[in-house]
């Protein structure tokens, strides 16, 4: 027997899904707190500090750790090691123009000297103001600036750019240890000479 109770104002005649989704509002806010990042956009502006952010990572410790494994790893396999060396050396090529040309835009300097600073003399120096020098904070003819990293990000980029230096340091230090004897193997043995 079912019960009956009273209904006061209107009846609605709709039932609610307990399968729909929440509040559609609350996504659409959550997917714009985390934007996809930007690898290889060659356009816009990048601020100091998200520069060496993925700088320092994506392009100087994981290049130069593949490097040094397919050095010691493919040493006896000439072909399959340049191949590998290539693929790394290209993809960080790209990366590092990509953040140069952003860092110069930054500054209001035309992206070309993003590209310059790929070269082997004059592109150290320009290297070295791009890698130093901090951005406009207002809007220049290349966009707004980025919005600033919060203070653990910041925290977080120091940490990472001195653990690359300690890290390079490190891998200079051990490379007459592991990685003279393995180059050595891949040039004797290609030009058919004695092994180290």
């Amino acid at each position: 027997m079912s019960r009956i109770e009273p209904v006061f104002g209107s009846v609605n005649i709709e039932t609610e899904n307990p399968y729909q989704s929440g509040d559609a509002e609350l996504i659409d806010n959550f997917a714009t707190l985390f934007s996809k990042p930007k690898i290889f956009d060659f356009s816009g502006r990048i601020s100091l500090s998200r520069y060496w952010l993925l700088h320092a990572l994506l392009v100087v410790v994981i290049p130069t750790t593949l490097l040094v494994f397919f050095i010691i790893g493919l040493q006896h396999q000439l072909i399959v090691l340049l191949a590998a060396s290539a693929t790394v050396l290209i993809f960080s090529g790209l990366l590092s123009i990509s953040l140069l040309m952003r860092r110069s835009r930054d500054l209001g300097w035309s992206p070309a000297w993003g590209v310059i600073a790929m070269l082997p003399f004059l592109g150290t120096l320009v290297m070295l103001l791009l890698s130093i020098f901090p951005g406009k904070s207002v809007a220049n003819k290349y966009g707004p600036p980025n919005k600033p990293l919060s203070i653990p990000g910041k925290i977080f980029t120091c940490f990472l750019v001195i653990a690359t230096f300690i890290y390079l340091t490190a891998l200079f230090m051990n490379t007459q240890k592991y990685l003279l004897p393995a180059i050595n193997n891949i040039f004797t043995g290609f030009l058919g000479g004695t092994q180290y």
